[in-house]
């Protein structure tokens, strides 16, 4: 009943016959129980919670909500605090968090739910989201629905996931070094990195204060912006969040693209990335001129240095928010994040000042220099194929260390420079899994990278495929 149905469609089933909210409900419930453990993607499912929240949206229903009975499940990092005072578990992917309840609701799960979406569990991500793979063994490790013996990226792989099966129409994830993009491409969806503070953060398990940003994946633009539309607030609560115009992200999605600049910066990107992702890169490129973009080249200096810059401030500032946890039970952790994590613990004080003092410049240099002459930036997600799980583990392969640094190769700067990025699925690799490419704007230009994204969408059509599963 639910299989690949997206937002419109899931409406007018609805609309139809108001008791197919509840069959709709116990579908994805089923399916996330079965087809999703299946994955390893799923951790927690609340049937009876999501049931009776369908039954109160159908009773009293005044208005019609922009995202009323939608189906939806979320990254394991989303608080909830039910009514009744229980607490959903708050794990973060890992054991030495086992056992421990959310003390409030995240703010985006509320606007969600002021939306009208039903909330029907949580998915498997990275331990503490510190990983670019999937890989967890605790939680599980996701399995990719185009092929199973793959990866889905990290670390938002669960949500990834049951979108790609199907499952639900969406999922949020957070993206602090690529978490949101690199998933979303592993597993053909579009996938939002939102500006620095455009969402809020409230309640969302934290890695990195000056990174985290939360973002939905969906296997649609349209849903994507849906999303958006109900994501998109300002919250007291969030140090970072930004107060901005109340926009629809909808309106002139289908206006194309004619004469939007947009730049390939061969630099650093492509000269990172394999052959065949340059050239997937290269043809999308080719496809915008088409399209009617005006397609230049751009150069961005010093681009290489905010890759490792963003890797240090993360475990800085990981290791600042979890030290107790660290030193209390540091035997529970899996020994890559532990290690990621110490990596930040020798940061003084005056150092971490003056990283984000550097950061500020680098930024601003940055934008004037990058978005001189265009309007946006296209690069690669991934800069390789998408690796087995067992090529990519790391506990098995003492070969996986490199791969997996170099994965975060083009998503990391992204969240260094605060700006907003789209991954969009472009086609399939020689192993039969999703290629993607990401659009770059200005901070605060979603609408224009949706208006992209929605172009390559409707001349790609990558969703007239689906993964077996």
């Amino acid at each position: 009943m639910i299989d690949f149905k997206s937002f419109l469609e899931i409406k007018n089933l609805i609309d139809t016959n108001k008791i197919n909210a509840i069959e709709l409900v116990n579908d994805v419930t089923n399916k996330l129980e079965t087809v999703g453990r299946s994955l390893n993607a799923v951790r927690f499912v609340f049937k009876e919670f999501a049931i009776e929240r369908a039954k109160k949206l159908l009773e009293k229903q005044e208005q019609e909500l922009p995202l009323n009975c939608i189906p939806l499940a979320h990254k394991e990092l989303f608080q909830r605090l039910q009514k009744n005072g229980i607490g959903w578990p708050n794990e973060a992917g890992s054991r030495s968090r086992e056992g421990l309840k959310s003390e409030k609701t995240a703010k985006v799960i509320s606007l969600l739910d002021k939306a009208g979406s039903i909330d029907c569990g949580r998915l498997v991500s990275v331990e503490y989201a510190f990983g670019v793979t999937g890989h967890n063994n605790y939680a599980g490790t996701p399995k990719n629905p185009w092929n199973r013996d793959y990866v889905c990226g990290g670390s938002s792989s669960g949500s990834a996931a049951v979108v790609a099966a199907g499952l639900v129409p969406a999922a949020l994830g957070t993206d602090t070094g690529g978490s949101v993009r690199l998933p979303a491409s592993a597993c053909g969806l579009f996938g939002i990195k939102p500006t620095q503070g455009l969402i809020s953060r409230d309640g969302v398990f934290p890695l990195s204060v000056s990174l985290d940003t939360v973002g939905p994946l969906a296997r649609s633009v349209t849903d994507i912006a849906k999303m958006l539309n109900v994501l998109v607030a300002e919250d007291k609560n969030d140090k970072s969040s930004v107060q901005v115009d109340k926009q629809n992200y909808l309106l002139e999605l289908d206006i194309g693209i004619k004469g939007l600049k947009i730049g390939l910066p061969d630099s650093y990107f492509l000269d990172g990335s394999d052959e065949g992702i340059r050239i997937d890169v290269i043809n999308t490129f080719s496809i915008l001129e088409k399209l009617g973009a005006i397609c230049l080249d751009a150069k961005i200096p010093n681009i290489e240095n905010a890759n490792d810059l963003n890797m240090l401030l993360i475990s800085s500032e990981a290791a600042n928010a979890h030290k107790n946890l660290v030193l209390e039970k540091h035997k529970l952790f899996n020994e890559q994040t532990l290690m990621r994590i110490l990596a930040g613990a020798f940061t003084s004080n005056q150092e971490y000042k003056m990283l984000l003092r550097y950061r500020i410049q680098f930024i601003h240099k940055f934008l004037y220099k990058a978005f001189e002459e265009v309007d946006i930036l296209i690069a690669p997600v991934w800069p390789c194929y998408i690796p087995t799980i067992k090529e990519s583990d790391l506990g098995a392969n003492s070969d996986a260390a490199n791969l997996v640094r170099r994965i975060g190769h083009n998503t990391r700067p992204i969240n260094y420079l605060g700006l907003p990025a789209i991954s969009i699925p472009t086609g399939f690799d020689p192993n039969g899994l999703p290629l993607s490419v990401q659009l770059i704007g200005k901070p605060f230009s979603e609408k224009l990278l949706l208006r992209a994204a929605y172009a390559l969408e409707k001349q790609l059509s990558f969703w007239d495929i689906r993964p077996d599963i």
